[in-house]
């Protein structure tokens, strides 16, 4: 199962710099999740930036969360374009996270709105190709939120162990601390792999375009459990492209692997799912 420790940062940490970004490393910390903003759009947190130049340069792996205050699906779209917006230009190895824990607007809600306002956050994001979870205490998420089903759940518990079924992350102390490093920390477990290891790859060798038809699904990229036709198309693409998956059109397990391969073999943002911009970049690549 995988396990990686991580933290989770806003501006109330203070301006981190690379060196205090490699003493935390040194604890075995291997990823940094920091507030982008939040608020409708009001806020953006001053530290994201620094956050996310100083962890990389430091080899920490990186995602966002963005402070949620949304009250209805109109307002949670518009939040979720915000937060894309304010991560363009970086390459995050960890989704963007939607942090439900507003008393004042989502505290009121209910349960079926509240779930609502969620789903229309995450899949806002999706649409505009991150990968997108949510973040939630365990109260909210077993008292406040109903059924996540497909959507990824970090849920913040401060125990010996979560609760919470099958967690993607959990975050388990709110006092870490590091020597060197000011201040107490958020600590995270993450158990899902993001990431991925890199393979070792062959230079391309110039080749003819693929002239074979490619397209996506309406919702713009593939995700598991896909099958049929376009499936089958981008399996034979992969495969040109030097893969070896049997074409049965299920976007399952071997065919996420060779896409997360092609992701980084063209540097574009690794996630497994086939979307526009790894269109773009199929149909200009020569092998």
């Amino acid at each position: 199962m995988v396990r990686k420790k991580g933290i989770d940062v806003s501006f109330w940490n203070g301006r981190l710099t690379e060196k205090q970004y490699r003493r935390i490393k040194k604890d075995d910390i291997e990823f940094v999740i920091a507030r982008a903003g939040g608020y409708r759009g009001t806020v953006t947190d001053g530290m994201f930036d620094n956050n996310y130049r100083q962890a990389r340069a430091a080899g920490l792996d990186f995602g966002a969360y963005y402070y949620s205050t949304a009250v209805t699906a109109r307002q949670a779209r518009n939040e979720a374009r915000h937060a894309v917006r304010l991560c363009r230009g970086k390459r995050l190895q960890y989704p963007i996270w939607m942090d439900v824990e507003d008393p004042l607007t989502q505290g009121r809600l209910s349960k079926r709105a509240l779930t609502r306002v969620i789903k229309a956050f995450v899949k806002e994001v999706r649409r505009l190709g991150h990968p997108c979870g949510v973040y939630a205490s365990y109260y909210w998420l077993t008292e406040k939120i109903g059924n996540l089903s497909g959507i990824d759940v970090w849920v913040a518990q401060y125990n010996s162990h979560t609760n919470y079924k099958r967690p993607a992350m959990w975050q388990f102390a709110d006092n870490g601390s590091f020597s060197g490093v000011p201040g107490q920390f958020d600590l995270d477990w993450c158990f899902k792999d993001y990431t991925g290891d890199p393979e070792p790859e062959e230079p391309p060798r110039e080749k003819e375009r693929y002239r074979g038809p490619l397209s996506l699904p309406l919702r713009g990229y593939f995700r598991r459990g896909d099958r049929g036709r376009k499936v089958r198309e981008l399996q034979r693409f992969l495969n040109w492209c030097g893969r070896d998956l049997t074409v049965d059109g299920i976007y399952g397990d071997k065919t996420i692997a060779a896409v997360k391969w092609f992701e980084r073999r063209y540097g574009l943002y690794v996630d497994g799912l086939f979307g526009r911009d790894c269109l773009r970049k199929a149909k200009s690549i020569r092998r």
